[in-house]
């Protein structure tokens, strides 16, 4: 019953990540004689994430829903499978032991990364719900506690905003002379509203921070924070494509130009 339910998870998730390959199918069930060397390190993983897919097919979802969770849910298992592949090894402190409860701290944080998936009306934001699943499952600097604030940080979080940070990281730092006294006095600028309203939302979440002498009536140039790196390296933001940081430099420009 487990398996048909997690298969009819996968069947749905496809519609989104087209065709998922029979290693990954494998890997999921094959237990720790599977047919690939780190078949055993990945015992607490595949039983999390098998526990995982049965509990959440039960949810009532909308077929759209449904799939959503099923791309993010095989995403990640692709890429656990190929961390694991190139010897990477899961993380070995408390996270994968269950609780009380019978749940550990890896079931309550992946299924709430697969909620948030569920309810994300921005799918390009989706393969990096599942980076940050299978990231979570080999760092061990980052506790429950931080990985709850993480996902509620992500869930925020606009694909255009993680384009942001992704070109941001690519420069290193980055100037705004002006753009406080441009928004609220230039009239053009209005068209740039909600781009502006959603970089300085990064400053409000600190993912981003000035650095320099910082400017009290919004922010002058930024940088990735602390918070904006872990997020870049969990959500594997290296990977945004460069047409849409192409779409984040030329907005800027652009404003730059009204300025």
């Amino acid at each position: 019953m487990k398996r048909e339910k997690i298969d009819s998870l996968i069947e749905s998730g496809a519609e989104i990540i087209g065709t998922v390959s029979s290693t990954t199918i494998g890997f999921l069930f094959a237990g720790p004689v599977g047919a690939y060397v780190g078949a055993a390190s990945s015992v607490p993983i595949t039983n999390s994430l098998k526990k995982l897919g049965a509990e959440i097919s039960e949810h009532i979802m909308g077929p759209r829903e449904k799939a959503r969770i099923g791309a993010t849910y095989i995403d990640s298992i692709e890429k656990i499978k190929q961390r694991l592949d190139k010897g990477n090894s899961p993380r070995e402190d408390d996270f994968f032991n269950k609780k009380i409860d019978d749940r550990s701290s890896a079931d309550t944080i992946l299924e709430g990364i697969l909620q948030k998936a569920k309810n994300e009306n921005e799918e390009k934001k989706l393969p990096f719900y599942s980076s940050f699943l299978c990231n979570l499952s080999f760092d061990d600097s980052i506790d429950f506690n931080r990985s709850i604030t993480y996902l509620k940080i992500i869930d925020r979080l606009s694909y255009q905003q993680l384009c942001i940070l992704s070109y941001v990281k690519d420069l290193e730092q980055i100037e705004f002379d002006n753009w406080n006294s441009l928004f609220i006095n230039n009239q053009e600028a209005q068209t740039y509203l909600d781009f502006y309203y959603e970089l300085v939302e990064l400053f409000e979440l600190n993912a981003l921070r000035q650095f320099g002498n910082k400017s009290l009536g919004g922010p002058k140039n930024g940088e990735l924070s602390s918070i904006g790196t872990h997020l870049y390296n969990l959500m594997g933001l290296s990977e945004i494509n460069n047409e849409d940081k192409q779409n984040i430099e030329n907005k800027i420009s652009e404003i730059n130009e009204i300025n």
